[in-house]
């Protein structure tokens, strides 16, 4: 699709500060996960739950995926529903460039402890309850950028690359190392999933050669809701990550965080939020946290297919906020891709956002 560099718009938004799912489903019964698309072998085992973070407030385990604290702008719990993601049909995706440049390494990188350690991809490598892929050229020596993907209600770490994301063969996986974890449970809770989190984390820089500056995190809906949490819950306060990009997350009555750019993608009818079916409580909280005084101008990225019934074109709706302590876009997105209860719904992963996140990481670099 025609899109406009995300890079010079990250530039001009400096200048201006310079101047100033798939069957996830949050609760309820599941149906059984979509066969449709080819998968990257069978879901790695979620393993054995860790120390709890003392005093953590999360969504719980089990299916629910929404915080459990009552909002100060929303006093009423979000309920829960079932909700299918839309398989991409034959012959209607646009296929991914088998070509694609990689990107240089990030200059003035910090490397971690295992560059140098192994020549290439180590064979074999595993770390648990994850799924660990490499760009091209990996070569074990060159500090590369790793990514985590964190999957939602009811999914697994595999429905998440193959279906729900769908960021096999993308410019991520082609340029990153990307790591889709697997929750302990049902949906992600910080007290259960925050200390595998860096367990893996602590894995992934001893075994590979990555670039500690450049750490990010991506993930949908429960998944999405476990990035906010670790930003902002008083008992992590998670600072290393160098950018995050959650789609469908939801307000959490946290404290604000220390700024960190960020990209967050909300439907604009989003029924699994139907107290925020726009977001609007959900940008909040990224605003608040990076600093941003309120201002928004338009972002044009262009325009994309989505993978629904009909592939219907759909509206990115993205803007960047000015004058931000970190750089901040919103993409307000009408992609039917997701499906609650028979009705299609933005809940979902909407076509434009892998080259929206990709850009946008791009540009933190």
């Amino acid at each position: 699709m025609a899109r406009r560099s995300l890079s010079l718009a990250v530039v001009s938004l400096s200048l201006l500060a310079s101047l100033g799912c798939s069957s996830e489903d949050e609760g309820g019964s599941l149906p059984p996960p979509f066969q449709g698309l080819p998968g990257a072998g069978s879901p790695t085992p979620s393993g054995t739950a860790t120390t709890p973070v003392p005093g953590a407030t999360t969504p719980g385990s089990g299916s629910t995926d929404t915080p459990p604290a009552t909002n100060l702008n929303n006093p009423q719990p979000t309920p829960s529903g079932n909700g299918t993601v839309t398989p991409a049909p034959t012959g209607t995706t646009p296929p991914v460039p088998t070509t694609a440049p990689t990107t240089p390494p990030p200059t003035g990188g910090t490397a971690s402890a295992g560059c140098g350690r192994t020549q290439g991809v180590p064979a074999g490598y595993q770390v648990a309850n994850t799924i660990v892929t490499f760009p091209q050229g990996y070569d074990g020596s060159t500090p590369v950028p790793l990514l985590f993907a964190f999957h939602g209600a009811g999914r697994t770490n595999t429905d998440m690359q193959t279906i729900d994301s769908r960021t096999v063969g993308s410019l991520l996986e082609q340029n990153y190392v990307m790591a889709f974890m697997k929750s302990a449970g049902n949906a992600w809770d910080l007290n259960t999933d925050y200390p595998r989190f860096e367990t893996a984390l602590a894995q992934l820089e001893t075994d590979l050669c990555i670039d500690t500056d450049h750490l990010f995190a991506m993930g949908h809906s429960s998944g999405a809701q476990f990035i906010v949490q670790m930003l902002g819950n008083p008992n992590t306060r998670e600072d290393r990550f160098a950018a995050v990009a959650p789609v469908s997350s939801s307000l959490f009555n946290s404290e604000p965080w220390n700024p960190v750019p960020t990209l967050l993608i909300h439907g604009l009818n989003d029924t699994q939020r139907p107290n925020d079916l726009n977001g609007a409580q959900d940008i909040s909280q990224y605003a608040r946290a990076n600093q941003c005084p309120g201002a928004t101008t338009q972002l044009d990225i262009g325009t994309c297919n989505s993978i629904a019934q009909g592939n219907p074109a759909v509206n990115p709706g993205c803007v960047t906020y000015s004058g931000c302590g970190a750089t901040t876009l919103f993409c307000n997105h009408n992609d039917p891709n997701y499906i609650d209860n028979g009705t299609p719904t933005n809940h979902g992963w909407p076509c434009f956002a892998n080259q929206e996140i990709f850009d946008f990481l791009q540009a933190t670099r």
